[in-house]
């Protein structure tokens, strides 16, 4: 799977970690504002990891990870939200690669739970893995996997 450097920002450089690119849009309304609005999550978690860092780096502390704490659990929330409005479209249309498709919901949000369990003891390095793993892993799921179920639903959609 190729993804443009243009959607994906240099880690130092941007206030943004993804930048939206029409490109994602998969011509469903609901799901593509779901996409938008966890890559919006996506930044806002990045962006909060970076700010909190240097506000409380003079002190040598965690309280950075305690000023992220609602962040997470936001992005943690809306990512059930989109998967469950994904794994109903995909039921309702027999998508027949369904079982796959939320098989790799599961891993993500199990990883995803794992990770926000452990936020507290982590360091700033592993914050930004997490941010990274959060964008590479939106990406190619919105890019190539989730492209693979829209001809189904715009067949439905015809009937």
């Amino acid at each position: 799977m190729n993804i443009s450097t243009s959607s994906v920002t240099n880690l130092t450089d941007d206030k943004d970690l993804i930048r939206w690119d029409p490109k994602f849009t998969l011509g469903i309304p609901l799901i593509d504002e779901q996409h938008k609005h966890l890559v919006e999550l996506c930044n806002k978690l990045y962006t909060e990891v970076m700010a909190s860092r240097l506000k409380y780096e003079k002190d040598n502390n965690t309280q950075w990870q305690n000023a992220l704490a609602g962040t997470l659990k936001e992005c943690v929330n809306y990512v059930a939200t989109h998967f469950s409005s994904e794994e109903k479209l995909m039921k309702l249309v027999s998508y027949e690669r369904f079982s796959e498709h939320k098989n790799r919901h599961d891993e993500f949000t199990k990883k995803v739970l794992e990770t926000a369990k452990g936020f507290n003891s982590m360091d700033f390095s592993d914050a930004i893995k997490f941010c990274k793993f959060l964008y590479e892993w939106i990406l190619s799921h919105i890019a190539h996997e989730d492209k693979l179920y829209v001809k189904k639903v715009l067949e439905y959609k015809k009937i």
